[in-house]
């Protein structure tokens, strides 16, 4: 059965209720969709960040639901019958038995394996942007996952609330699945590469001197394609443009690639000219291996398709196994997509997200989808960015 997906971008709280509400009505009499649904997400961009705890109370009451998680976004998009498109707020509605699932947070952190609850096998996580231990908490989340895989995206935007049963601040929040939820997807990150891997042989807290044993600097206006320069600051100024659209794929020679993508990605926020350093968003070591990159849409699209398509093969080689055990009536079933969470970096234009939500329609077809602009994405347990990411709920008979 298809989870239920509702959306509104009405001025203010009270009309978007009301519209959520009337979709919902007009979904659930529909004999596709789910009939009790006990877990509801949701995303609202900031025009709603003053209403918050009204927000959670009204959603509780009106459609009848008692769990829910979410958070207040940069941007969120739905379905919304004909297509995929950027919204106000944003609910999906979820049919999953109570033993499957567990709304967690700092408050009410993942319980301990119990007769009912089999232990998180997957985690949909939102995050808070000025919350410095981010990774060591992403980390030490993966670890309590049985697969290690914790996705989901920095939510922070307007008083950056969290939503998880109650409304929070900073940390990470979200839901815990157990085994018997079948979610497929993974990352997507579709950049460019501009020159070889390096490795990181100085450097100091988040800013590395020299690759190779060379300049760093130097090196990446060699990636670049850039001329040698005078030290002039007024000569540096003209790099700007082409720094902008650069970005770093870090990784450990030694380590494989986590599961669902290569190399973290990471933005590049200055340069030292006088020192020939580069300073990135991530803390490095010594013996990192470095690539630059730039970000191209074409190259992000065509990784998504790439994703969509690993999604449908999947979903098939379900279908031909089920056709196997003989159970032609879950095989046959319409729908083979109960529904799909997607979250795209919120550093791409307005243009590029709705061609990604168009790819995602084309691919997935009606599948109901939920999701949002992040600042900062999740996957296998480690925080990427420029990337995003797709799961989708498979109408697996375990649910």
């Amino acid at each position: 059965m298809r989870f239920v997906t509702a959306h509104s971008s009405a001025p203010d709280w009270p009309l978007a209720l009301e519209a959520l509400v009337r979709q919902v009505a007009a979904a659930r009499a529909r004999a596709d969709t789910v009939t009790r649904p006990g877990l509801g997400l949701v995303y609202a961009d900031s025009r709603y960040a003053g209403h918050v705890s009204t927000l959670l109370e009204d959603l509780r009451d009106r459609l009848g639901v008692a769990h829910w998680a979410g958070a207040i976004v940069p941007q969120a998009f739905a379905d919304t019958g004909s297509a995929i498109e950027p919204c106000g707020v944003a609910v999906m509605l979820l049919q999953v038995a109570q033993r499957d699932f567990k709304v967690f947070s700092g408050r009410q952190p993942l319980p301990a394996l119990s007769r009912g609850w089999r232990g998180a096998h997957s985690v949909l996580a939102h995050g808070d942007s000025g919350d410095d231990d981010l990774d060591e908490l992403l980390a030490e989340l993966g670890e309590r996952t049985a697969s290690g895989d914790v996705w989901g995206g920095v939510v922070a935007a307007g008083n950056g609330a969290q939503l998880a049963d109650a409304v929070l601040h900073g940390g990470l929040s979200g839901v815990a699945w157990g085994p018997r939820v079948g979610l497929l997807g993974g990352l997507s990150q579709g950049l460019e590469p501009v020159g070889p891997a390096r490795t990181v042989t100085r450097c100091t807290d988040n800013v590395v001197y020299a690759l190779d044993g060379q300049p760093a600097l130097g090196a990446l206006l060699e990636d670049l394609g850039e001329p040698a320069r005078a030290r002039q600051h007024e000569q540096w100024r003209e790099l700007v443009p082409s720094l902008r659209e650069v970005v770093v794929g870090l990784s450990w020679p030694q380590s494989e690639p986590p599961a669902g993508g290569g190399a973290v990605l990471r933005g590049l926020i200055g340069i030292d000219p006088g020192a020939q350093g580069v300073a990135l968003a991530a803390e490095l070591q010594p013996g990192m291996q470095l690539r630059f990159c730039r970000r191209q849409q074409h190259e992000a699209m065509r990784d998504l398709l790439r994703l969509c398509t690993e999604v449908r093969d999947e979903l098939e080689q379900r279908r031909e196994a089920c056709l196997a055990g003989g159970r032609r009536r879950a095989a046959d079933r319409s729908a083979p997509v109960r529904g799909a969470v997607y979250i795209s970096c919120a550093s791409r234009s307005d243009a590029a997200l709705r061609d990604e939500l168009r790819l995602l329609r084309s691919q997935l077809g009606e599948a109901p989808l939920i999701g949002f602009s992040s600042a900062g994405e999740f996957c296998s347990g480690r925080l990427h960015a420029y990337s995003s990411v797709l799961k989708v709920f498979a109408n697996d008979p375990a649910m």
